[in-house]
């Protein structure tokens, strides 16, 4: 991880803590705190999610976002202009917690946001959402979270579904969809950040990987994978994913946003003119967001 890139991450906490959602004062509803699943070894708002539903009938298809942090840091409450721009275009946005590190280590924090995922799939009807149109975005650390989820279906099977729940997957400047050629790719702290969260073991380093579950047949769903910037490890990752799953019969569009860091990518993503919401809407509508 570069210096810049270290700095951004702490400077981004604060302004994604100073941004975070005022629902209240927003054309849409808000129920928060729902709790999806239960640790008795962690606190429960590690558990819980937040669902944003426009005002409109539905059913409308369901965004749910996964936030960042390095897998030790972060919440739901990071979503910044998001609610109010999906729902403003006809979408439920639904925004997750889980556990965190280093109290935790892969799986828990996989497992958390496949539990996640299949909790809207069986309840969201009853907010406005059609569970048969999901979409799962996540940042950084989350961006990996959300490819996993979706090319191992280990996870939402143990939440009561499988990979066709998710109808398209969003993944935003992410850096660990092949753990092992991430941690030696030179970007400083690389090596001790994912140690901290995947432990020592190569074996899971290769387990906890996308790239590693990328096959043919499995329900994969389309990929949109998000660079920003000249963050080179992020594209490396970008484009070796992208490869394996084009070359397992899987749509994985690429995005370039050059004008934006790895912060500012996430943070800037709601606002009227920025090309990444554009991209993932037009995204979205393409692959069945907008069909009844």
């Amino acid at each position: 991880m570069c210096l810049q890139y270290k700095t951004n991450l702490l400077v981004g906490l604060l302004v994604v803590l100073s941004s975070m959602s005022h629902a209240e004062d927003s054309a849409f509803t808000v129920t928060k705190d729902i709790q999806y699943a239960t640790n008795p070894d962690s606190r429960a708002r590690l558990n819980q999610l937040d669902i944003y539903a426009p005002s409109t009938p539905g059913p409308h298809a369901v965004l749910v976002f996964i936030h960042g942090g390095s897998w030790r840091f972060g919440d739901k409450r990071m979503v910044g202009d998001k609610p109010e721009a999906f729902t403003t275009a006809g979408y439920v946005f639904v925004s997750i917690n889980y556990r965190l590190s280093p109290a935790v280590q892969h799986p828990a924090h996989a497992q958390d946001c496949g539990k996640a995922v299949a909790w809207v799939y069986k309840n969201i009807a009853q907010y406005g959402g059609d569970p048969k149109r999901i979409y799962v975005m996540g940042h950084s650390a989350g961006a990996h979270l959300a490819a996993l989820i979706s090319t191992d279906e280990t996870y939402l099977k143990e939440g009561g579904c499988d990979l066709s729940a998710i109808r398209g997957t969003i993944v935003l400047d992410g850096g660990g969809y092949n753990i092992p050629t991430m941690v030696t790719s030179g970007e400083l702290f690389a090596k001790g950040r994912y140690e901290k969260a995947f432990g020592k073991n190569k074996e899971t380093w290769l387990n906890a990987s996308p790239i590693t579950h990328v096959a043919k047949g499995k329900k994969i769903p389309p990929f949109l994978l998000v660079h920003a910037g000249e963050r080179i490890a992020s594209r490396e990752q970008a484009d070796g994913l992208a490869a394996a799953l084009t070359k397992a019969g899987i749509t994985a569009r690429q995005f370039d946003a050059p004008d934006k860091n790895h912060i500012t990518l996430n943070s800037d993503i709601g606002e009227k003119k920025d090309a990444t919401t554009k991209e993932i809407l037009a995204f979205m509508e393409a692959n069945g967001a907008k069909r009844p």
